[in-house]
């Protein structure tokens, strides 16, 4: 019989850093990795594999397969109600959101994720994800940290379905003004973060007209011991701009120089690019913010315009 690799290692130690493996990453596991980690050899690590699969629940087991000519083992689970919890790749990804997020959030609030994903990564036995920060390039920057409150309570609000007061200053306007308020969704678009949702009549609670906000020129909000039953978030079509009006088709003319930034991108659900000979191209959707489109065409300079509904280029 020959020797074994690791003198010192009780078949407990094996066994419980399989178990962690197999529970806590939900990658193929490749026996000739098990056995080098392992310090044992392949049939040992057959009779682990064994050995731990007879205890599992019958919701969970270790699939066995070939990937090539390697043997490997991975863990699954009939139903997501009962998934072991975090994998390295989810890992990752919340790290990735919390990158993406920093601009918008406090150095206190960043930190206190950091150290909640160091700790998240420990458990797996993972090294702590770095972070790497995405930085947003605008002409303005928008702080939102005295605003991190509001932000919070309508998360909550949404998520209960609270009906919200809302005291709000408009754009150009310096009284702020009340609003029963039933928030759908928070939305951001240029650095800018939104809520929207449905202005609520006294005393009623069915839907009013639907009212996009800024979030940053709310200076107050309160949610009341009531609560909305529709869906406040009732658009599931994604339109250009935000929703400012009733859903409006248009179609607007992309010169050969800008065609390729257009095309790459998705600018409505129900777009349609038709491209020309010319390497220019016609882009028709659906937009609820005509404003929006008028900004973003002149932003093109000579390379665009309007075709449909035709409008004056003074307007």
């Amino acid at each position: 019989m020959p020797p074994k690799l690791q003198q010192d290692s009780l078949p407990r130690d094996k066994i419980l850093t399989l178990y962690q493996k197999l529970t806590l990453d939900s990658r193929k596991h490749f026996q000739a990795d098990l056995a080098n980690e392992l310090e044992c050899s392949s049939q040992t690590v057959a009779r682990l594999i064994d050995l731990v699969d007879r205890h599992l629940t019958k919701d969970v087991q270790i699939e066995r397969g070939m990937d090539g000519r390697r043997r490997y083992y991975q863990l699954s689970c009939n139903s997501i109600k009962h998934g072991l919890g975090f994998s390295f790749e989810e890992l990752h990804f919340l790290a990735i959101c919390r990158d993406l997020a920093t601009p918008f959030l406090s150095k206190d609030a960043t930190d206190r994720i950091g150290k909640t994903l160091a700790n998240i990564a420990l458990g797996l036995g993972e090294d702590s994800p770095t972070s790497v920060p995405i930085r947003f390039h605008s002409k303005g920057v928008i702080d939102y940290t005295p605003h991190l409150t509001t932000l919070s309570m309508l998360r909550e609000a949404i998520k209960h379905k609270k009906i919200c007061e809302i005291q709000y200053i408009a754009t150009g306007r310096k009284i702020e003004k009340s609003y029963r308020y039933a928030p759908g969704r928070i939305l951001i678009m240029g650095g800018t973060i939104y809520v929207h949702g449905y202005q609520m009549e006294e005393t009623s609670l069915l839907p009013g007209r639907p009212t996009t906000f800024s979030l940053h020129r709310i200076t107050q909000i309160t949610t009341a011991q009531e609560y909305f039953l529709f869906n406040a978030d009732a658009d599931e079509v994604r339109c250009f701009g935000l929703s400012w009006h009733e859903p409006l088709r248009m179609k607007i003319h992309i010169a050969p120089q800008a065609a390729d930034y257009v095309r790459d991108r998705i600018w409505s659900d129900d777009q349609i690019i038709e491209d020309h000979p010319d390497g220019s191209l016609t882009l028709t959707f659906v937009t609820t913010s005509q404003k929006e489109v008028n900004a973003w065409v002149m932003s093109f300079g000579k390379l665009a315009h309007i075709v449909e509904p035709y409008l004056p280029r003074t307007n």
